[in-house]
Protein backbone atom coordinates (compact mmCIF):
# COMPACT_ATOMS: atom_id res chain seq x y z
CA UNK A 1 0.00 0.00 0.00
CA UNK A 2 1.59 3.34 -0.95
CA UNK A 3 0.25 6.44 1.43
CA UNK A 4 0.45 9.87 1.07
CA UNK A 5 3.44 12.44 2.62
CA UNK A 6 1.66 12.04 6.05
CA UNK A 7 1.05 8.29 5.90
CA UNK A 8 -2.50 8.95 5.11
CA UNK A 9 -4.18 6.04 2.35
CA UNK A 10 -4.26 7.69 -1.15
CA UNK A 11 -8.14 8.38 -2.10
CA UNK A 12 -9.06 10.57 -4.97
CA UNK A 13 -11.76 11.69 -2.23
CA UNK A 14 -9.34 13.27 -0.54
CA UNK A 15 -7.35 14.86 -2.91
CA UNK A 16 -4.00 13.23 -2.11
CA UNK A 17 -3.42 10.71 -5.09
CA UNK A 18 -0.44 11.30 -6.50
CA UNK A 19 -0.15 10.44 -10.82
CA UNK A 20 2.91 8.68 -11.53
CA UNK A 21 2.30 10.02 -15.18
CA UNK A 22 3.04 13.98 -13.53
CA UNK A 23 5.85 12.27 -11.51
CA UNK A 24 7.93 9.98 -13.86
CA UNK A 25 8.25 12.90 -16.21
CA UNK A 26 10.20 15.30 -13.56
CA UNK A 27 12.44 12.64 -12.03
CA UNK A 28 12.61 9.84 -14.59
CA UNK A 29 11.23 6.30 -14.52
CA UNK A 30 14.46 4.94 -12.59
CA UNK A 31 14.90 7.52 -10.50
CA UNK A 32 11.05 6.69 -9.21
CA UNK A 33 11.42 2.56 -9.25
CA UNK A 34 14.74 3.26 -7.54
CA UNK A 35 13.04 5.15 -4.60
CA UNK A 36 9.92 2.84 -4.45
CA UNK A 37 12.28 -0.69 -4.08
CA UNK A 38 15.50 1.38 -1.55
CA UNK A 39 12.72 3.20 0.55
CA UNK A 40 11.40 -0.65 2.25
CA UNK A 41 10.54 -3.97 1.28
CA UNK A 42 7.35 -4.45 -0.96
CA UNK A 43 5.42 -6.22 1.15
CA UNK A 44 5.53 -3.35 3.54
CA UNK A 45 2.98 -0.04 3.63
CA UNK A 46 5.35 3.36 2.79
CA UNK A 47 4.65 6.96 2.75
CA UNK A 48 5.48 8.51 -1.26
CA UNK A 49 6.87 11.72 -0.67
CA UNK A 50 8.46 13.59 -3.80
CA UNK A 51 11.03 15.19 -2.02
CA UNK A 52 12.97 11.66 -1.09
CA UNK A 53 13.37 10.95 -4.76
CA UNK A 54 15.76 13.78 -4.24
CA UNK A 55 17.00 12.81 -1.55
CA UNK A 56 17.88 9.24 -2.37
CA UNK A 57 17.74 8.17 -5.42
CA UNK A 58 18.07 11.77 -7.11
CA UNK A 59 21.40 11.86 -5.13
CA UNK A 60 22.72 8.28 -6.11
CA UNK A 61 22.28 8.98 -9.81
CA UNK A 62 24.00 12.26 -9.76
CA UNK A 63 27.08 10.66 -7.89
CA UNK A 64 27.00 7.54 -10.48
CA UNK A 65 26.81 10.38 -13.27
CA UNK A 66 29.39 12.34 -11.97
CA UNK A 67 31.87 9.53 -11.23
CA UNK A 68 31.43 8.36 -14.91
CA UNK A 69 30.87 11.44 -17.06
CA UNK A 70 32.90 14.02 -14.45
CA UNK A 71 35.58 11.91 -14.12
CA UNK A 72 36.16 8.63 -16.36
CA UNK A 73 34.56 10.09 -19.58
CA UNK A 74 35.80 13.09 -19.40
CA UNK A 75 39.85 11.76 -19.03
CA UNK A 76 39.34 8.43 -20.57
CA UNK A 77 39.06 11.04 -23.72
CA UNK A 78 42.62 11.94 -23.52
CA UNK A 79 43.36 8.08 -25.02
CA UNK A 80 42.67 5.44 -22.72
CA UNK A 81 40.42 2.47 -23.47
CA UNK A 82 40.97 -1.12 -22.18
CA UNK A 83 44.24 -2.79 -23.62
CA UNK A 84 46.78 -5.18 -22.96
CA UNK A 85 49.02 -2.67 -21.64
CA UNK A 86 46.69 -2.10 -18.34
CA UNK A 87 48.89 -3.77 -15.35
CA UNK A 88 46.97 -6.80 -14.03
CA UNK A 89 44.74 -6.64 -10.98
CA UNK A 90 47.96 -8.07 -8.54
CA UNK A 91 50.15 -5.64 -9.91
CA UNK A 92 48.15 -2.52 -9.22
CA UNK A 93 48.56 -0.15 -6.50
CA UNK A 94 47.09 -1.27 -2.79
CA UNK A 95 44.01 0.74 -3.41
CA UNK A 96 43.24 -0.46 -6.69
CA UNK A 97 42.82 -3.96 -5.43
CA UNK A 98 41.23 -2.92 -2.39
CA UNK A 99 38.50 -1.38 -4.86
CA UNK A 100 38.00 -4.61 -6.63
CA UNK A 101 37.60 -6.70 -3.15
CA UNK A 102 34.88 -4.64 -2.49
CA UNK A 103 33.20 -4.91 -5.62
CA UNK A 104 34.09 -8.74 -5.73
CA UNK A 105 32.11 -8.70 -2.23
CA UNK A 106 29.57 -6.43 -3.12
CA UNK A 107 28.48 -8.01 -6.51
CA UNK A 108 28.28 -11.50 -4.53
CA UNK A 109 26.23 -10.24 -1.73
CA UNK A 110 23.46 -8.50 -4.13
CA UNK A 111 23.42 -11.57 -6.02
CA UNK A 112 22.42 -13.74 -2.98
CA UNK A 113 20.45 -10.92 -1.07
CA UNK A 114 18.29 -11.20 -4.73
CA UNK A 115 18.20 -14.97 -4.64
CA UNK A 116 16.50 -14.42 -1.23
CA UNK A 117 14.00 -12.36 -3.22
CA UNK A 118 15.05 -8.97 -1.15
CA UNK A 119 14.89 -6.72 -3.80
CA UNK A 120 15.30 -3.41 -0.95
CA UNK A 121 18.68 -4.68 0.73
CA UNK A 122 20.01 -5.58 -2.86
CA UNK A 123 19.17 -2.14 -4.24
CA UNK A 124 20.66 -0.20 -1.05
CA UNK A 125 23.98 -2.27 -0.94
CA UNK A 126 24.58 -1.30 -4.69
CA UNK A 127 23.70 2.64 -3.90
CA UNK A 128 25.59 2.44 -0.43
CA UNK A 129 28.24 1.28 -2.65
CA UNK A 130 28.79 3.65 -5.37
CA UNK A 131 28.39 6.49 -2.64
CA UNK A 132 30.68 5.68 0.01
CA UNK A 133 33.25 3.46 -1.38
CA UNK A 134 33.45 4.49 -5.15
CA UNK A 135 32.70 8.39 -5.26
CA UNK A 136 33.30 9.14 -1.73
CA UNK A 137 36.50 7.23 -1.33
CA UNK A 138 38.26 5.76 -4.24
CA UNK A 139 37.69 8.16 -6.59
CA UNK A 140 38.09 11.27 -4.10
CA UNK A 141 41.65 9.94 -2.86
CA UNK A 142 42.45 9.00 -6.62
CA UNK A 143 41.00 11.46 -8.42
CA UNK A 144 44.91 12.98 -9.59
CA UNK A 145 45.52 9.25 -11.01
CA UNK A 146 42.80 10.32 -13.97
CA UNK A 147 44.83 13.30 -15.06
CA UNK A 148 47.39 10.81 -17.25
CA UNK A 149 46.72 8.10 -19.94
CA UNK A 150 50.25 6.87 -20.27
CA UNK A 151 51.85 5.73 -16.84
CA UNK A 152 51.32 2.34 -15.51
CA UNK A 153 49.43 4.23 -12.55
CA UNK A 154 47.02 6.12 -14.52
CA UNK A 155 46.47 2.80 -16.76
CA UNK A 156 45.88 0.97 -13.62
CA UNK A 157 42.91 3.38 -12.11
CA UNK A 158 41.42 3.88 -15.45
CA UNK A 159 41.29 0.14 -15.64
CA UNK A 160 39.98 -0.35 -12.21
CA UNK A 161 37.33 2.10 -12.62
CA UNK A 162 36.54 1.14 -15.72
CA UNK A 163 35.69 -2.86 -14.03
CA UNK A 164 33.73 -0.97 -11.29
CA UNK A 165 31.15 1.09 -13.69
CA UNK A 166 30.95 -2.02 -15.99
CA UNK A 167 29.90 -4.30 -12.55
CA UNK A 168 28.07 -1.65 -11.32
CA UNK A 169 25.60 -1.43 -14.29
CA UNK A 170 24.78 -5.11 -14.62
CA UNK A 171 23.62 -5.24 -10.80
CA UNK A 172 22.05 -2.14 -11.13
CA UNK A 173 19.96 -2.99 -14.35
CA UNK A 174 17.03 -4.55 -12.58
CA UNK A 175 16.44 -1.51 -10.54
CA UNK A 176 17.78 1.49 -13.25
CA UNK A 177 17.01 -0.32 -16.82
CA UNK A 178 17.65 2.96 -18.50
CA UNK A 179 20.41 5.04 -16.69
CA UNK A 180 22.19 1.73 -16.49
CA UNK A 181 21.77 0.65 -20.47
CA UNK A 182 23.12 3.62 -21.38
CA UNK A 183 26.55 3.61 -19.22
CA UNK A 184 26.87 0.23 -20.26
CA UNK A 185 26.85 1.09 -23.74
CA UNK A 186 29.23 3.83 -23.21
CA UNK A 187 31.55 1.67 -21.46
CA UNK A 188 31.20 -2.07 -23.46
CA UNK A 189 29.53 -1.51 -26.57
CA UNK A 190 26.41 -3.63 -25.86
CA UNK A 191 23.53 -3.52 -23.91
CA UNK A 192 23.22 -4.22 -20.55
CA UNK A 193 20.30 -6.62 -20.32
CA UNK A 194 22.13 -8.90 -22.75
CA UNK A 195 25.28 -9.10 -20.13
CA UNK A 196 25.84 -11.72 -17.71
CA UNK A 197 24.28 -10.47 -14.34
CA UNK A 198 27.40 -11.90 -12.55
CA UNK A 199 31.08 -12.61 -13.52
CA UNK A 200 32.06 -16.05 -13.47
CA UNK A 201 34.00 -15.77 -10.34
CA UNK A 202 34.08 -18.30 -7.44
CA UNK A 203 31.83 -17.59 -4.00
CA UNK A 204 34.58 -15.78 -2.63
CA UNK A 205 37.13 -14.97 -5.29
CA UNK A 206 38.48 -11.78 -6.26
CA UNK A 207 37.41 -10.54 -2.27
CA UNK A 208 39.99 -10.02 0.02
CA UNK A 209 38.79 -9.83 3.69
CA UNK A 210 42.21 -8.71 5.38
CA UNK A 211 42.16 -5.82 2.89
CA UNK A 212 38.94 -5.06 3.21
CA UNK A 213 38.63 -5.11 7.06
CA UNK A 214 42.34 -2.98 7.01
CA UNK A 215 40.86 -0.21 4.91
CA UNK A 216 37.14 0.10 6.95
CA UNK A 217 39.85 0.47 10.02
CA UNK A 218 42.30 3.08 8.23
CA UNK A 219 38.49 4.55 7.34
CA UNK A 220 37.42 4.96 11.00
CA UNK A 221 40.99 6.44 11.36
CA UNK A 222 40.49 9.13 8.98
CA UNK A 223 37.26 9.70 10.35
CA UNK A 224 38.20 10.59 13.94
CA UNK A 225 41.69 12.39 12.66
CA UNK A 226 39.23 15.24 10.54
CA UNK A 227 36.70 15.05 13.96
CA UNK A 228 40.44 16.28 16.07
CA UNK A 229 40.90 18.66 13.25
CA UNK A 230 37.31 20.39 13.12
CA UNK A 231 37.52 20.58 17.11
CA UNK A 232 40.66 23.01 16.83
CA UNK A 233 39.42 24.55 13.62
CA UNK A 234 42.66 23.57 11.71
CA UNK A 235 41.48 23.07 8.16
CA UNK A 236 42.37 20.16 6.01
CA UNK A 237 45.06 21.80 3.86
CA UNK A 238 47.31 22.81 6.68
CA UNK A 239 50.10 20.08 7.21
CA UNK A 240 50.44 18.51 10.54
CA UNK A 241 53.23 16.49 11.22
CA UNK A 242 52.29 13.34 12.99
CA UNK A 243 49.19 11.16 13.73
CA UNK A 244 49.19 8.46 16.56
CA UNK A 245 46.71 6.03 15.91
CA UNK A 246 45.75 2.40 17.99
CA UNK A 247 43.95 -0.03 16.58
CA UNK A 248 43.62 -3.52 18.70
CA UNK A 249 42.74 -5.89 15.86
CA UNK A 250 45.95 -5.13 13.33
CA UNK A 251 49.68 -4.50 13.85
CA UNK A 252 50.82 -1.79 12.34
CA UNK A 253 52.82 -4.11 9.71
CA UNK A 254 49.54 -5.21 8.28
CA UNK A 255 48.47 -1.87 7.88
CA UNK A 256 51.97 -0.64 6.61
CA UNK A 257 50.56 -0.20 2.20
CA UNK A 258 47.44 2.13 3.72
CA UNK A 259 49.35 4.11 5.74
CA UNK A 260 50.46 6.63 2.76
CA UNK A 261 46.35 6.82 2.44
CA UNK A 262 45.66 7.68 5.64
CA UNK A 263 48.30 10.23 6.28
CA UNK A 264 47.19 12.05 2.77
CA UNK A 265 44.20 12.28 3.56
CA UNK A 266 44.65 13.59 6.96
CA UNK A 267 47.44 15.73 5.59
CA UNK A 268 50.48 14.40 8.06
CA UNK A 269 53.93 13.75 7.79
CA UNK A 270 53.86 10.33 9.46
CA UNK A 271 51.81 7.98 10.98
CA UNK A 272 52.75 6.17 14.48
CA UNK A 273 51.48 3.53 16.55
CA UNK A 274 51.08 2.78 20.21
CA UNK A 275 50.44 -0.32 21.75
CA UNK A 276 47.32 0.81 23.71
CA UNK A 277 44.48 3.95 23.95
CA UNK A 278 45.78 4.49 27.57
CA UNK A 279 48.93 6.23 26.30
CA UNK A 280 46.78 8.99 24.56
CA UNK A 281 44.30 9.16 26.56
CA UNK A 282 42.41 8.73 30.07
CA UNK A 283 39.19 7.63 30.96
CA UNK A 284 37.53 8.99 34.03
CA UNK A 285 33.99 7.55 35.12
CA UNK A 286 31.43 10.27 36.63
CA UNK A 287 28.98 8.30 38.88
CA UNK A 288 25.27 9.49 38.72
CA UNK A 289 24.24 9.72 42.03
CA UNK A 290 20.22 9.64 41.60
CA UNK A 291 21.04 6.70 39.28
CA UNK A 292 23.10 4.75 41.69
CA UNK A 293 20.27 5.95 44.43
CA UNK A 294 17.50 3.89 43.22
CA UNK A 295 19.65 0.43 43.06
CA UNK A 296 21.99 1.01 46.07
CA UNK A 297 19.88 3.33 48.30
CA UNK A 298 22.04 3.88 51.58
CA UNK A 299 25.45 2.01 49.99
CA UNK A 300 25.30 4.85 47.17
CA UNK A 301 28.15 6.61 48.18
CA UNK A 302 30.18 3.25 48.33
CA UNK A 303 29.37 2.44 45.17
CA UNK A 304 30.00 6.16 43.48
CA UNK A 305 33.17 5.38 44.99
CA UNK A 306 33.75 2.32 43.53
CA UNK A 307 32.54 3.63 40.02
CA UNK A 308 34.66 6.43 40.44
CA UNK A 309 37.90 4.40 40.72
CA UNK A 310 36.95 2.26 37.81
CA UNK A 311 40.46 2.21 35.08
CA UNK A 312 40.64 3.74 31.38
CA UNK A 313 40.42 0.05 30.85
CA UNK A 314 37.45 -1.00 32.17
CA UNK A 315 35.78 1.98 31.24
CA UNK A 316 36.84 1.61 27.65
CA UNK A 317 35.34 -1.96 27.63
CA UNK A 318 32.21 -0.63 29.10
CA UNK A 319 31.86 1.64 26.13
CA UNK A 320 32.51 -1.39 23.61
CA UNK A 321 29.45 -3.18 25.23
CA UNK A 322 31.34 -5.58 27.60
CA UNK A 323 29.85 -6.66 30.86
CA UNK A 324 31.28 -4.67 33.47
CA UNK A 325 30.94 -5.16 36.99
CA UNK A 326 31.15 -3.35 40.30
CA UNK A 327 31.13 -5.10 43.95
CA UNK A 328 29.13 -3.20 46.99
CA UNK A 329 29.68 -4.93 50.15
CA UNK A 330 30.44 -8.29 48.38
CA UNK A 331 27.54 -8.42 46.08
CA UNK A 332 28.68 -8.50 42.98
CA UNK A 333 26.32 -5.61 40.21
CA UNK A 334 26.30 -5.08 36.73
CA UNK A 335 27.86 -1.28 35.64
CA UNK A 336 24.50 0.35 33.80
CA UNK A 337 25.00 3.02 30.89
CA UNK A 338 22.83 5.39 33.43
CA UNK A 339 25.30 4.51 36.47
CA UNK A 340 28.22 6.75 34.80
CA UNK A 341 29.25 9.61 32.74
CA UNK A 342 32.74 8.89 30.83
CA UNK A 343 35.09 11.93 29.98
CA UNK A 344 38.08 11.60 28.31
CA UNK A 345 41.12 13.84 29.12
CA UNK A 346 43.97 14.02 26.34
CA UNK A 347 47.37 13.10 27.14
CA UNK A 348 49.60 15.87 26.38
CA UNK A 349 48.93 18.36 23.69
CA UNK A 350 47.44 15.39 21.21
CA UNK A 351 43.86 15.66 19.90
CA UNK A 352 42.22 12.50 20.64
CA UNK A 353 39.51 10.95 18.99
CA UNK A 354 38.18 7.58 19.47
CA UNK A 355 35.24 5.04 18.35
CA UNK A 356 35.17 1.02 19.14
CA UNK A 357 38.75 0.92 20.42
CA UNK A 358 40.05 2.84 17.59
CA UNK A 359 42.44 5.48 18.32
CA UNK A 360 43.30 8.54 16.45
CA UNK A 361 45.56 11.47 18.00
CA UNK A 362 47.18 14.11 15.98
CA UNK A 363 49.39 16.42 17.09
CA UNK A 364 48.70 20.34 16.18
CA UNK A 365 51.73 21.65 16.66
CA UNK A 366 52.07 24.42 13.46
CA UNK A 367 55.80 24.60 12.73
CA UNK A 368 56.64 27.97 10.58
CA UNK A 369 57.65 25.05 7.97
CA UNK A 370 54.11 23.61 8.10
CA UNK A 371 52.62 27.33 8.47
CA UNK A 372 54.37 28.11 4.80
CA UNK A 373 53.31 24.30 3.39
CA UNK A 374 49.69 25.46 4.49
CA UNK A 375 49.90 28.94 2.89
CA UNK A 376 51.35 27.07 -0.56
CA UNK A 377 48.04 24.65 -0.43
CA UNK A 378 45.60 27.57 0.26
CA UNK A 379 46.94 28.83 -2.78
CA UNK A 380 46.41 26.33 -4.99
CA UNK A 381 43.25 25.86 -3.98
CA UNK A 382 42.29 29.25 -4.44
CA UNK A 383 43.81 29.05 -7.99
CA UNK A 384 42.39 26.17 -9.01
CA UNK A 385 38.62 27.98 -7.97
CA UNK A 386 39.63 30.57 -10.48
CA UNK A 387 40.14 28.37 -13.07
CA UNK A 388 37.22 26.79 -12.48
CA UNK A 389 35.21 29.58 -12.72
CA UNK A 390 36.96 31.04 -15.83
CA UNK A 391 35.56 27.73 -17.25
CA UNK A 392 39.28 26.59 -18.17
CA UNK A 393 39.96 23.12 -19.82
CA UNK A 394 41.96 20.50 -17.61
CA UNK A 395 44.82 21.05 -19.58
CA UNK A 396 44.87 24.83 -20.27
CA UNK A 397 47.98 26.23 -19.70
CA UNK A 398 48.37 29.82 -17.39
CA UNK A 399 50.45 32.20 -15.76
CA UNK A 400 50.00 33.09 -11.98
CA UNK A 401 50.94 36.78 -11.54
CA UNK A 402 50.85 37.38 -7.26
CA UNK A 403 51.14 40.53 -5.06
CA UNK A 404 51.39 40.45 -1.27
CA UNK A 405 54.16 40.69 1.31
CA UNK A 406 56.97 39.15 1.95
CA UNK A 407 54.86 35.83 4.01
CA UNK A 408 54.06 35.31 -0.24
CA UNK A 409 57.40 35.34 -1.38
CA UNK A 410 58.96 33.27 0.89
CA UNK A 411 55.85 30.25 0.41
CA UNK A 412 56.58 31.48 -3.27
CA UNK A 413 60.18 30.89 -3.63
CA UNK A 414 59.73 27.74 -1.58
CA UNK A 415 56.92 26.17 -3.00
CA UNK A 416 57.22 28.08 -6.92
CA UNK A 417 57.30 24.55 -8.51
CA UNK A 418 54.45 22.56 -6.59
CA UNK A 419 52.00 25.60 -7.11
CA UNK A 420 53.04 24.94 -10.92
CA UNK A 421 52.97 21.82 -11.00
CA UNK A 422 49.26 21.93 -9.53
CA UNK A 423 47.81 24.46 -11.39
CA UNK A 424 49.34 23.85 -14.68
CA UNK A 425 51.36 27.51 -15.09
CA UNK A 426 53.96 28.17 -17.05
CA UNK A 427 54.83 31.24 -14.69
CA UNK A 428 54.48 32.12 -11.30
CA UNK A 429 55.36 35.51 -10.58
CA UNK A 430 55.29 37.59 -7.61
CA UNK A 431 56.30 40.87 -6.72
CA UNK A 432 56.17 42.28 -10.18
CA UNK A 433 52.81 43.47 -10.39
CA UNK A 434 50.03 42.16 -11.93
CA UNK A 435 49.40 41.30 -15.31
CA UNK A 436 47.93 44.26 -17.83
CA UNK A 437 44.92 42.26 -19.14
CA UNK A 438 44.42 39.13 -17.00
CA UNK A 439 41.14 36.73 -17.47
CA UNK A 440 40.72 36.80 -13.75
CA UNK A 441 41.84 38.99 -10.27
CA UNK A 442 40.97 37.97 -7.13
CA UNK A 443 41.65 39.31 -3.41
CA UNK A 444 41.92 36.91 -0.87
CA UNK A 445 43.61 36.72 2.49
CA UNK A 446 46.47 34.48 3.03
CA UNK A 447 47.15 33.62 6.42
CA UNK A 448 46.63 37.23 7.81
CA UNK A 449 48.56 38.55 4.63
CA UNK A 450 46.37 40.48 2.13
CA UNK A 451 47.35 38.63 -1.65
CA UNK A 452 45.73 39.57 -4.99
CA UNK A 453 46.12 36.72 -7.57
CA UNK A 454 46.31 37.18 -11.39
CA UNK A 455 45.57 34.38 -13.61
CA UNK A 456 46.04 34.52 -17.57
CA UNK A 457 45.25 31.58 -19.96
CA UNK A 458 48.69 30.91 -21.99
CA UNK A 459 48.06 29.98 -25.65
Amino acid sequence: MVLDATGAKMSKHIGNVVSPWEVVPRYGADAVRLFLIASSQVWVPRRFDESMIRDMAGRFFLTLKNVYSGIFAQYANFGWSPSESDPLPAERPVVDRWMLSRLATVEREVDERLEQFDATAAARTIMDFVLDDVSNWYVRLNRARFYDVETADSRAAFATLHEVLVVTTRLLAPFAPFVSDWIHRELAGTSVHLAPFRRSLGTNEGSDETLERAMSRVRTLAKLGRAAREEKEIKVRQPLSRLVCVVPDFRAGELRDLLPLLASELNVKAVEFADSGSALATLVGKANYRALGKRFGKQTPEAAKIVEALSSDDLLAFERGETVSITVNGETFPLLAEDVTIVRHASGSLLVREENGLFAALDPTITPELRREGMARELVSKIQQMRKKERYAVSDRVRVDLDGGPELAAVVKEYESYIAGEVLANEVAVGGGLADTPDAVQTIELDAETVRIALTRVN
